[in-house]
């Protein structure tokens, strides 16, 4: 089994940032020659070269790597290719890699290739300029749960792959339900407590997203595609959806975080992506709906969760009274029952719904005692800072106010 550690770090000087940033940016030209190769070789009908090959090719042209770095792009992108052929035999749309604009790409280091010396990870970089070059990482002691298999650098941020015994993880693994949603990101309950992720900033975000879409597309359309404003505005549009990308992304890492720690020996079930949904919704809901992050929120969950975290049909959870089964669609955040009498969060409801359909195999009724005894907590995944209200100073004092009075002659 393995469990995976990230670090987050800063490089403490300017040397330290120019390595950071190089050998990144180094990895993300190799897996972009790659593209371009295969891409080459596929419109030619050539014998796609094998692994040796690759690794001779490449042996001197990327010096700021290092060569057990580069040995694990090659080893990443042919892995790529292999899992794209087979899906095309079931899925003719699906695309082998394509895209060659990447500027930085997180780069992998062997357990052969990273030291450790004095609470420091040293990584080995390659050649930048005419030194070798290393990048520095504090590690807390402690901190590593087994045998370190590999590391991947990303952007001030490091991730050890670890190998630890199953019996490192202890049998008693609690399974918790989460339900995830637009207005409440993801909602979790493991029966005795809950945990609510408001969910409103991820959709401000992606609001804020689609309106700038909107109007860049619309000044896009009255210019000549490729001229200097056509090619500004393209740029100006890349850059605000990089941006975007990079916000939802935090606030999804913070809320699966809020949920990881909440739960810490847990198994997730969280409930299937519910984006076929928007098909029978109105074009404003549709476009709400669809555009969702629970894809993002469930591959986080995977890695995060000690017991990993599985898929389950939701169909009518948020809809079914937990406690007298009676099923009513709620237009509201709060269910109420016009049966029992019951009324609660409607996300909580879905959690509670979907927890006892995974261990029963069907939605079944639960105590009202321990629902009512359920611990909700909210929980914000980003908290945003208030603007400081500044008061008016009244200004400055006339000049005529501060001089003494003198009579006219």
């Amino acid at each position: 089994m393995h469990r995976i550690v990230s670090i987050t770090f800063k490089p403490p000087s300017a040397a330290q940032w120019r390595v950071h940033g190089a050998v990144r940016g180094e990895g993300a030209r190799l897996w972009n020659r790659l593209v371009r190769l295969h891409a080459h070789v596929r419109r030619r009908r050539w014998k796609w070269p094998h692994k040796a090959q690759l690794e001779r090719w490449a042996k001197t042209k990327f010096p700021g790597l290092h060569s057990q770095s580069i040995q694990q792009i090659i080893a990443d992108f042919l892995d790529c290719i292999e899992a794209t052929r087979k899906a095309r035999l079931t899925n003719p749309n699906a695309r082998y890699p394509w895209r060659s604009r990447f500027h930085y790409r997180d780069v992998a280091f062997t357990n052969q290739a990273i030291r450790f010396k004095k609470g420091f990870a040293i990584l080995p970089c390659g050649r930048i300029g005419d030194k070798r070059a290393y990048l520095r990482v504090p590690v807390p002691e402690g901190i590593l749960p087994g045998r370190i298999m590999e590391t991947q650098l990303g952007f001030c941020e490091l991730r050890f792959v670890c190998k630890v015994a199953d019996e490192a993880i202890t049998d008693e693994i609690q399974v918790v339900a989460a339900d995830p949603g637009v207005n409440t990101l993801l909602a979790a309950t493991d029966g005795q407590k809950a945990v609510l992720v408001n969910g409103r900033y991820v959709k401000s975000v992606i609001r804020q997203r689609n309106k700038a879409l909107a109007e860049i597309c619309s000044l896009q359309a009255k210019r000549t595609k490729g001229s200097k404003r056509w090619k500004r505005l393209q740029r100006a549009k890349k850059r605000m959806l990089a941006k975007t990308r990079r916000r939802i992304r935090d606030a999804a890492h913070k809320a699966t975080r809020a949920i990881a720690n909440a739960f810490p020996n847990s198994k997730i079930i969280i409930g299937k992506a519910f984006n076929e949904a928007s098909q029978k919704l109105r074009a404003r809901n549709a476009q709400t709906v669809s555009q969702a992050v629970n894809g993002l929120i469930r591959r986080q969950l995977e890695y995060k969760a000690p017991g990993g975290c599985e898929t389950i049909e939701e169909h009518y959870t948020s809809q079914t009274c937990p406690t007298c089964l009676n099923r009513k669609k709620q237009s509201g955040r709060i269910y109420r029952c016009g049966a029992c009498g019951y009324h609660g969060p409607r996300d909580l409801v879905g959690a509670v719904n979907i927890r006892t359909k995974a261990l029963n195999g069907q939605i079944s009724a639960y105590a009202r005692s321990d629902l009512d005894n359920i611990e909700i907590k909210y929980v914000r995944p980003v908290r945003l800072q208030r603007r400081k209200i500044r008061s008016s100073s009244g200004g400055c004092p006339a000049s005529c106010s501060t001089r003494p009075l003198h009579k006219a002659a």
